[in-house]
């Protein structure tokens, strides 16, 4: 059986800007889902990868629905996948 694993990564700038319009600081973030402001700043920018519990909890503070906040990168397939894929390309 295969196996996906992936990274839940930001959309930068739809994270940013959902934010100022709720009128939010990313210390005001930080208070409502319970997180540090250094952490909400490393979300936002990218440098760190949310939970899905933590990026479920941004969502719901934001109003925003996941795929416009973040989005799911591949960072591992299977040897399995690797080779279906190659053979789908020929």
């Amino acid at each position: 059986m295969s196996k996906r694993i992936g990274l839940i990564r930001v959309k930068t700038p739809s994270f940013t800007r959902a934010r100022v319009l709720r009128g939010l600081s990313q210390r005001d973030l930080a208070q409502v889902v319970d997180y540090s402001v250094g952490y909400v700043s490393q979300v936002e920018r990218g440098i760190s990868h949310p939970s899905p519990q933590a990026a479920q909890q941004f969502c719901r503070a934001l109003d925003k629905p996941f795929d416009e906040l973040f989005y799911l990168d591949d960072v591992y397939k299977s040897e399995h996948q690797r080779a279906e894929g190659a053979e789908g390309e020929g």
